[in-house]
């Protein structure tokens, strides 16, 4: 169970995922977020620094749903302005817990100021598969009680 201890800097996050400036228009950014395949875009101000994220849920919610054009609307119209970050320090189970809570898929990683990529809920699901797997190679002794390997079930029926 060491993997829940573990930082994010041990298990990894997403490194190439598309920048581009608050100015560009939001057509921009979809087509980079479908030609890389990823769910998000990070938006850079003018001091180079995290701006905000762009993300599909912005995308239907901001866009989409209100019929704006693309090809004019910017990122800085729909854009989530300042996104809460995690460090490569942080912990999985820290992470975890957090995005499940706040109900994020996407958490920008910064680290002195520098923008490193994103944990997603991807990243995510790696790490559960992994320790659901490290649980699941464990050795378990089965008391007695608990040994339902014997039990007969009978269809009585009922559909």
């Amino acid at each position: 169970m060491r993997r829940l201890t573990r930082t994010i800097e041990e298990v990894g996050w997403t490194r190439n995922v598309p920048r581009l400036s608050a100015a560009e228009p939001v057509a921009f950014a979809f087509d980079a977020m479908r030609r890389d395949a990823h769910d998000c875009v990070l938006v850079i101000g003018d001091d180079a620094q995290l701006a905000g994220i762009f993300t599909s849920r912005d995308f239907l919610n901001r866009v989409a749903t209100t019929r704006a054009d693309a090809k004019v609307m910017t990122l800085a119209a729909v854009m989530t302005p300042a996104p809460r970050t995690l460090r490569p320090s942080d912990s999985v189970a820290f992470a975890i817990n957090w995005m499940a809570v706040e109900g994020f898929r996407n958490v920008p990683i910064v680290d002195d100021g520098r923008l490193l990529g994103v944990l997603t809920v991807w990243d995510v699901m790696r790490v559960l598969g992994d320790i659901f797997d490290e649980i699941d190679a464990t050795p378990r002794d089965i008391s007695p009680q608990d040994d339902i390997s014997n039990v007969t079930t009978i269809d009585i029926g009922g559909g």
